[in-house]
């Protein structure tokens, strides 16, 4: 019986004990427990004390990254960088995905290789490098819903995107140069981790917008627009609520954050135009410029038009299509700061059908009364022609109104021998009206005899082409060409004013015209549809000014955008 009892009592302590298996299962199963929440940290808080001993403004972009944020390298704590992502059986990859593009947006896959343009709906995995040109834009959303917004002139690099065990998103991004826009989504329990890590700071938010600039001297500019953003910087952490900003020039002693200021509401903006919007903007205490951007979209982000402006000064927005548009504002402090910007006013542009070019005008006086004759191009998609004749400038009382020209020509009689005005502009086929053109002045004095060629005098060959003026501080560039494309130009100039003389054509033939305004900044808009004139071998006995043997002197009194 003892010898049984002892046996029964070995098998039962046998059978208690754990094996192998189940405890080596537990401990891996604590284990991962443990290391999906224990994110490898990519901040720089270290290298920006370094880096801001050894000064800022050296180097290169890359250079600048690599000594601030060289710990950003580091993917996992105790291993060693070796230029590629360290796997982690805890992380996966995380790609983002283009959800706008706009103008010149480039990728350089991975850090390395050919830079590609970028589409709708491409891929972004990490590590790679981001560019947009001079009117690109590009937006790049994750799966939570949080989207990097970069504008025109920017250079990014996604150092970090993972996603662990935990569905948590990790993503740090290197601003090098340019502005972005950041809108991150919050989430339940442990928030994701969001930073943009710039030359003098990192900006690490939980769920916000707000936007982050680097400008040429390598400085940050952080602004919340919603929530909280914490900006780390060399010495210091700085704590942003909704509506505030920062500047960071040096990162041992960044400036304190300061208030945002509002947005200028625009002064004198119509809901149609169909000439260049012209607008001036509300003055907001503390602004020293405000921003105005013209966008496609309500929010903002495909912008098509954007300038700088100072305070006072009256806004030309110019070399705009045909089409509706949003317009937003936003006022500039002293130190560069950009406020929070205005609600969208939505205006609509329509400057087609062009007004058309003046072919020839003509002059003459019977008795006290005088007639003058005019005749025009034919515009392609105007339907019939507006014509006016006026004493005064602003053609409130004109003496001769045509809205219901169907021809190129009109002559007008029975006027009396002083100066008058004339103005003209085509109606689409849809009854609406396009802009009008310049008013052109018919001068008092007209001699007794019929001549084409007496108001004004081309005895000297030239053909003078006149534009409506876009504004104050414009210049314009002019192309004639032999064909409706421009490959055969012929003239290629660019004047200071909305008026320019050519030696006349001496073969016969159509020749094209067309202009474009160019800003004071030195951006030139978009070129007008094509208009045409003919140049004719043999010329009505009518067109011949008695005396002058020279033939038909063809005058454009009018040429408009």
């Amino acid at each position: 019986m003892k010898k049984c009892a002892l046996i029964l009592m070995t098998l039962l302590f046998f059978v208690a004990q754990p094996t192998n298996g189940s405890a080596g299962m537990k401990s891996s199963s604590a284990e991962r427990s443990t290391q999906d929440d224990q994110i490898p940290d990519t901040g720089c808080r270290k290298d920006f004390r370094n880096f801001s001993k050894s000064g800022h403004s050296s180097g290169t972009p890359a250079d600048r990254k690599v000594r601030v944020c060289s710990s950003t390298k580091k993917r996992l704590k105790g291993s060693r960088y070796s230029g590629k992502p360290v796997p982690s059986r805890n992380m996966t990859p995380l790609k983002g995905c283009v959800a706008l593009v706009q103008g010149e947006a480039r990728m350089q896959l991975r850090g390395k290789g050919d830079w590609i343009s970028l589409k709708a709906g491409d891929h972004i995995p990490p590590r790679s490098n981001l560019r947009t040109g001079r009117d690109g834009a590009v937006e790049i959303k994750y799966e939570d819903g949080s989207s990097l917004l970069l504008r025109s002139h920017t250079e990014v690099t996604i150092i970090e995107a993972w996603k662990t065990r935990t569905s948590r998103l990790l993503r740090d991004f290197f601003l090098s140069a340019g502005r972005v826009t950041a809108k991150v989504q919050s989430v339940m329990g442990r928030s994701s981790r969001f930073r943009i890590h710039t030359p003098t700071a990192i900006a690490s938010v939980r769920g916000t917008e707000f936007r982050v600039t680097v400008d040429k001297e390598h400085e940050t500019c952080v602004e919340v627009l919603k929530s909280r953003v914490t900006v780390d910087t060399a010495t210091k952490v700085i704590n942003l609520a909704q509506g505030e900003g920062a500047r960071i020039k040096n990162p041992a002693r960044p400036l304190p954050p300061r208030k945002l200021l509002l947005a200028p509401n625009p002064l004198g903006l119509e809901s149609l135009y169909n000439t260049a919007p012209v607008i001036s903007l509300a003055s907001v205490g503390g602004a020293q410029a405000y921003r105005v951007m013209v966008a496609k979209d309500e929010q903002g982000k495909q912008l098509v038009w954007e300038r700088e402006v100072r305070r006072g000064e009256r806004v030309t927005m110019s070399g705009l299509d045909d089409g509706s548009y949003f317009l937003l504002t936003q006022s500039i402090d002293p130190i560069g700061l950009e406020g929070v910007p205005s609600e969208a006013f939505p205006f609509t542009i329509r400057e087609n059908p062009l007004p058309p070019m003046l072919l020839t005008s003509g002059c003459e006086r019977r008795g006290g009364e005088k007639a003058v004759t005019l005749e025009w191009l034919s515009v392609a998609d105007a339907a019939r022609y507006h014509l006016q004749i006026s004493e005064d400038g602003d053609f409130r009382n004109p003496v001769v109104d045509r809205p219901d020209l169907a021809a190129v020509s009109f002559r007008a009689e029975g006027l009396e021998n002083k100066p008058y005005s004339f103005r003209i502009r085509s109606v689409a086929r849809d009854d609406s009206p396009g802009g009008w053109s310049d008013p052109v002045a018919i001068p008092a004095p007209c001699p007794p005899q019929a001549s084409s060629g007496a108001w004004p005098d081309f005895s000297d060959g030239m053909i003078t082409l006149r534009s409506r003026s876009a504004g104050e501080g414009f210049k314009y560039h002019v192309q004639i060409a032999r064909d409706d494309r421009f490959q055969e130009i012929l003239v290629d100039e660019k004047v200071d004013g909305p008026e320019i003389s050519v030696r006349k054509p001496k073969e016969s033939g159509t020749y094209f015209v067309r202009i474009a305004s160019v800003d004071g900044s030195g951006k030139t808009g978009s070129f007008s549809r094509p208009q045409s004139f003919a140049i004719q071998n043999r010329f009505p006995p009518e067109w011949i000014g008695i005396g002058s043997g020279t033939g038909l002197f063809l005058l454009l009194l009018l040429f408009t955008l």
